[in-house]
């Protein structure tokens, strides 16, 4: 099995914490080291390092190096911008196959914090092993722990011997919506999580993407020889930014029945998406906040407080706040409102 680690989104709800400088996975929250050590640290407590690959773009490699100085210089792919999952996960799989054949890989974002690591690998062998005996696109489900409007939903269908299939994908629900989903027991979280075989995924974005697979696969061939950089700049220029859930997943759980196949997750798991997410890693006081600063407080509840140690933070009367400050920036907004933190930075550029 290969591992390919998404290392390319900028995690805008994140701010002022994560920046232009220092995206999501290169920061720590609930973890010693930043997040996406974190990651090459667990999977290679099952994988050679050989078969660990990350996938970046040209503008984050070099703020990444020092966190990646472990992975082998052939095992960095360079997206020359970021274009969202769907083409990074085209170019991944085409490397791959180019190098190994036709060989197992799993996709994993940088910025997931997953403690119990012996259920998690349990789970990608079993989901490998699914995948080796067809061509089935696999996923990971997360049962919902709280109705969340941070997380896609999954509707499972066909039970088979361990595994679901999957009738489709919801979309980060409204809070109406995502309280009903928590509630039917056929829906799972979407845990960005897949698992397939090279030619499984490809003949995939053969049929449901032809114009990105053709260009690419086209390009891949020129990997490691003069001319690949610009050519491969010169074709994602012209991609519109597309998620693997909506250039792939979407269309065939629509199109193609039990196709994509989910296994239930058996590991403990939390997708840092926005502020609010933290509550997932951290323990509330008494008045079910959560603080992390050098902070003094009256009267103030079900709130977060993050801060530089060496900067004060008074708060009086406030509940269901959170307050983020740092050198960078400082945000205050309803816990409710965190996911709008990415269309609060636009208005002022922050990652630009």
């Amino acid at each position: 099995m290969y591992a390919i680690i998404m290392a390319g989104g900028k995690g805008e709800r994140l701010w002022p914490k994560s920046t232009r400088g220092k995206a999501k996975h290169m920061i720590s929250l609930g973890t010693r080291n930043a997040l996406i050590q974190e990651t090459i640290k667990r999977l290679k407590e099952n994988l050679p390092i050989e078969n660990i690959f990350l996938v970046t773009t040209k503008n984050q490699f070099s703020s990444l190096k020092h966190h990646i100085s472990n992975l082998k210089k052939e095992n960095i792919i360079l997206e020359p911008f970021g274009r969202d999952t769907a083409p990074a996960i085209c170019l991944s799989a085409l490397i791959l196959e180019k190098r190994f054949g036709n060989a197992a890989m799993v996709i994993l974002p940088a910025d997931h914090i997953i403690k119990n690591t012996k259920a998690f690998f349990k789970d990608l062998i079993f989901a490998e092993k699914i995948a080796e005996t067809g061509s089935d696109l696999l996923t990971i489900g997360i049962k919902p722990r709280y109705p969340s409007v941070g997380y896609g939903y999954m509707e499972t269908g066909k039970k088979f011997q361990g595994y679901y299939g999957i009738k489709r994908f919801i979309e980060k629900p409204k809070k109406a919506k995502a309280e009903a989903l928590y509630k039917n027991k056929k829906y799972l979280w979407n845990s960005g999580i897949f698992i397939w075989k090279t030619s499984s995924i490809l003949s995939m974005m053969k049929k449901y993407m032809p114009g990105m697979y053709y260009s690419l696969e086209d390009i891949s061939r020129l990997e490691g020889k003069t001319g690949y950089s610009i050519r491969l700049e010169n074709e994602y220029s012209r991609f519109n930014p597309i998620s693997i859930d909506y250039a792939i997943m979407e269309p065939v759980s629509k199109n193609e029945r039990n196709k994509i196949i989910c296994v239930k997750s058996n590991f403990d798991w939390v997708d840092i998406g926005s502020w609010s997410s933290i509550e997932e890693i951290y323990d509330k006081d008494a008045d079910g906040n959560i603080i992390l600063s050098n902070s003094s407080m009256i009267d103030v509840k079900n709130s977060i407080i993050v801060g530089d140690k060496d900067h004060k933070i008074g708060v009086i009367g406030l509940k269901d706040i959170i307050i983020v400050q740092t050198k960078s920036g400082t945000l205050v907004c309803n816990k409710a409102r965190a996911q709008e933190v990415k269309d609060l930075v636009k208005t002022f550029r922050a990652f630009e």
